[in-house]
């Protein structure tokens, strides 16, 4: 395997600037998603609602940078309303570069997870430590594989100095345990944003596949959907983040990945509607959605409304970016983001930009 994570502190903030930049401050107020097919109902009228692109706010978007905030910039944007896929750029960033996509890479665990779910390998509703009995402690017995990718198992923060993400999560639940002796986990009762679970979830992706991480992703995803420009980082700033967060990729190859999550060529139609799946539940304090109640769905995508459309995506960040992956419902309209903050800029200011892309590429 690659380099793994490093330091505790660095994966906790990490993880706090992410759920931050998933999610946006000041923006439209988002719905948490409802449930079964009326959801999926509504979301599909919201789509083709915001399918009409106003091709004049992107280009204008790049035309700004630099600024005060990005250096620079690419986007890509397709799907629904363009014959072909559009890509621009903004200051000194070519269209084609490769860039570490932060914690964008759990939409790729949580889909290798869903391929075994359809398999039949495991439930998604069935324990995780049906599976990791040697590293998920009986006070969490009751954590679902499900509550993993939508962020309600209630697992503590990520703590500890290994560079293996299994002894991460191991000294993890050993230091939670001894600053909280008898602390009950109340998994399903509030969503957390939190990088641990995807550590567990490429963890399960392992165990139950008897591979690595890597070859699991090879075979499953990057091979049969060509995506020759994804890999594990070589930078060991982002390869610790391993399944949470170690990936590097383009835009196209971004594009193309969201198309076949989303448009049903990844996932069977059972596992499928796990994708919106939203809980209802309870944010957390630091949970920052854009409403009251939980935003990541069964498969780690977080709902968003903007310019009149219901979009599905993820957002990170690496040594010098700031990525995100949007798309409607079935991947109608697909939005590919990645920009060079200033250094210093705040995370408020960061979550601005993101919202400023994410509704210039649904603009309508």
């Amino acid at each position: 395997m690659n380099a793994r994570p490093r330091t505790a502190r660095r994966i906790a903030v990490t993880g706090i600037a992410l759920a931050v930049l998933a999610v946006g401050v000041g923006a439209p107020a988002a719905l948490a998603a409802p449930g079964g097919s009326e959801g999926s109902a509504a979301a599909a009228v919201h789509a083709r609602q915001g399918a009409v692109h106003d091709p004049a706010a992107l280009p204008a978007l790049l035309a700004s940078l630099p600024d005060g905030l990005s250096t620079g910039a690419l986007v890509r944007l397709s799907g629904a309303g363009l014959r072909t896929p559009w890509t621009g750029t903004g200051g000194p960033v070519a269209a084609d570069a490769e860039v570490p996509i932060g914690s964008v890479t759990k939409l790729f665990t949580n889909a290798l997870v869903l391929r075994l779910v359809a398999e039949h390998r495991m439930e998604i509703d069935a324990p995780v430590r049906r599976h990791l009995p040697d590293l998920i402690p009986e006070a969490y017995a009751g954590v679902t594989v499900r509550q993993l990718m939508d962020h309600t198992a209630d697992l503590p923060k990520a703590a500890g100095d290994s560079t293996d993400p299994r002894a991460l999560v191991v000294e993890t639940f050993a230091r939670d345990a001894a600053a909280h002796p008898g602390r009950t986990p109340a998994p399903g009762t509030v969503q957390q944003y939190n990088g641990t679970n995807t550590f567990v979830a490429g963890l399960l992706v392992e165990r139950i596949s008897g591979r690595t991480y890597e070859e699991e992703l090879q075979r499953r995803i990057l091979h049969p959907l060509g995506l020759r420009q994804t890999r594990m980082s070589t930078d060991p700033r982002t390869a610790r983040f391993w399944a949470e967060g170690g990936l590097v990729s383009t835009a196209a190859d971004l594009d193309r990945f969201m198309a076949a999550l989303l448009g049903g060529r990844l996932l069977p139609p059972a596992q499928q509607r796990h994708l919106y799946e939203v809980p209802d539940v309870p944010n957390a304090p630091e949970n920052r959605c854009l409403s009251p109640r939980a935003c990541f769905s069964a498969a780690g995508l977080m709902r968003h409304e903007t310019a009149g459309a219901t979009v599905w995506g993820k957002t990170g960040s690496g040594p010098g970016w700031s990525t995100g992956v949007f798309a409607t419902e079935h991947a109608g309209r697909r939005l590919v983001f990645a920009s060079n903050p200033r250094p210093g800029t705040s995370g408020t200011q960061q979550v601005g930009r993101v919202v400023e892309f994410v509704n210039a590429g649904f603009a309508g």
